[in-house]
């Protein structure tokens, strides 16, 4: 037994000599080997906005920075796998994002890093969120509501002494009058519905912005409230006047319809259709009875029949209108049995008109839906803000987010949401939505969005009516 060790040990010592490769421990890490620097913001530091830009400096004695090991935590929360950060052999760069602003008051963040030797680091800072006040973003800063309507007041009065002088030299060398050129010249209802109103709501929007912005104490959502006056102010006169454009439309349609029926019993009496127009012009009291003393007037001038109606229907902007206008008039100039044509006529245009009445009224029940649609998408986001301040405990640790920094925390919770920007934004869809439903709601009903500006209208009072019930504050 002893020969045999003997052997075994002269066997080992002889491998050795000859270089037989072992395998070695190995080397601890170095403790300070690699060193992370606070840079931005400063320990202590206070920053004005709350989305800073985050950055800390490696510095290695042993060896390089592995990128793959750098975590940053911001307020606890993970941000690294959010892919806004930025991390180099040097340095990592985090810019806060809008969506993820950083509350007002203490902050922190924290690095964790390993370098390719094994050595690890790990540093937290803390800093403080002041954010600068609202009165510094404010773009009409030192104007006020009186000095902007004594500049409209003095503008409105330099334009009237001008358009005074203008018309007083007018009246001095061409004998001009207003009455007479109004006669001529009639003024479009566009304007009074329209462009007036635009520069009213301009000048509202003018005035209650300058005073939200230098008034202190107001609710967040003053402005939107500002900008809801605004609107009513612009498009309340051009709504109301296209809801009544579209009911004396339909009025026109039934009124020429019972024209057309009555035109054609006087011709299958044996009278020619500019004097069964000259007497229908007698008795009509209805819609069309200017229109028809009008087209009287010209029959007795002796202007042709056919240019008659066509110039009678033009001012009613009735396609249907004008297209059995134009019918009946090329059948007179034609000839042959134009009694019967209008009889044909104004059966169809008849039948035509109320099939579109029948139509409206099957369509009050979808537009009912769309309103109970939009009834219901606001319960939902009044539901949701009643809930809104128990969304910030969310753990979204499945995410793979959750913090190493501490042995007891087994992941990251969302920061609160604030309520007064959640109300805020869902005040501001719901007004889109609004404004859009009711444009739908006048495409679909009657071919033109402009017919749902009152729709629209509607909608946005109802918005701004149940945020102030509920939300006051």
């Amino acid at each position: 037994m002893r020969s045999f060790t003997a052997v075994a040990l002269a066997l080992v010592a002889m491998f050795g000599a000859i270089g037989l490769p072992h395998v070695a421990s190995a080397a601890p890490a170095v403790t300070g080997a690699l060193v992370i620097t606070p840079e931005s913001p400063a320990p202590g530091s206070s920053v004005g906005s709350q989305t800073p830009r985050i950055v800390a400096l490696f510095s290695d004695s042993v060896a390089a920075v592995n990128p793959s090991s750098v975590s940053l935590f911001v307020n606890g929360l993970n941000v690294t796998v959010s892919g806004d950060v930025n991390v180099t052999l040097s340095s990592v760069t985090y810019v806060v994002p809008g969506i993820l602003k950083l509350p007002e008051g203490p902050a922190n963040a924290s690095v964790i890093a390993y370098d390719t030797a094994g050595n690890s680091a790990k540093v937290t800072w803390n800093f403080t969120v002041v954010p600068a006040s609202p009165g510094s973003g404010n773009p009409l800063a030192g104007v006020k509501p009186t000095t902007i309507l004594l500049y409209v007041g003095v503008a409105a009065a330099v334009a009237g002494a001008v358009v005074g002088c203008f018309i007083l030299f007018l009246k001095l060398t061409t004998r001009f009058t207003l009455r007479r050129y109004f006669a001529t010249h009639p003024v479009q209802r566009t304007y009074l519905v329209l462009y007036v109103p635009l520069v009213a709501a301009f000048i509202v929007l003018l005035v209650g912005l300058s005073y939200v912005y230098s008034t202190a104490g107001l609710p967040s959502d003053a402005i939107d409230y500002v900008f809801i006056v605004a609107t009513f102010v612009a498009l309340t006169p051009w709504g109301i006047d296209a809801r009544r454009e579209m009911h004396r439309i339909r009025a026109f349609e039934r009124a020429f319809a019972q024209f057309l029926f009555e035109m054609a019993d006087a011709m299958r009496g044996g009278i020619d259709p500019a004097k069964a127009l000259v007497e229908l012009a007698k008795t009509h009291s209805n819609i069309l009875a200017k229109q028809l003393r009008i087209a009287a007037d010209s029959v007795r001038l002796g202007r042709p029949f056919g240019t008659i109606l066509r110039e009678m229907v033009a001012p009613m902007r009735s396609r249907l209108i004008t297209r059995y206008a134009g019918l009946i008039a090329d059948a007179s100039t034609i000839g042959g049995e134009t009694a019967t044509v209008v009889y044909r006529a104004a059966k169809d245009m008849d039948d035509f008109v109320k099939i579109e009445e029948e139509r409206e009224k099957q369509l009050m029940l979808p537009v009912a839906v769309i309103y109970i649609a939009f009834a219901v998408l606001m319960a939902v986001l009044f539901a949701l803000l009643f809930i809104a301040p128990t969304l910030g405990t969310l753990d979204i640790s499945f995410l793979g987010s959750g913090s190493p920094l501490s042995s007891t925390a087994s992941g990251a919770t969302v920061p609160k949401l604030s309520f007064d920007t959640l109300k805020e934004r869902f005040f501001e869809l719901m007004l889109i939505n609004g404004l859009g439903t009711g444009a739908i709601i006048g495409a679909f009903t009657e071919g033109r969005a402009r017919y749902g500006i009152i729709h629209s209208l509607a909608l946005v009072a109802a918005t701004a009516v149940a945020f102030l019930v509920l939300f006051p504050g």
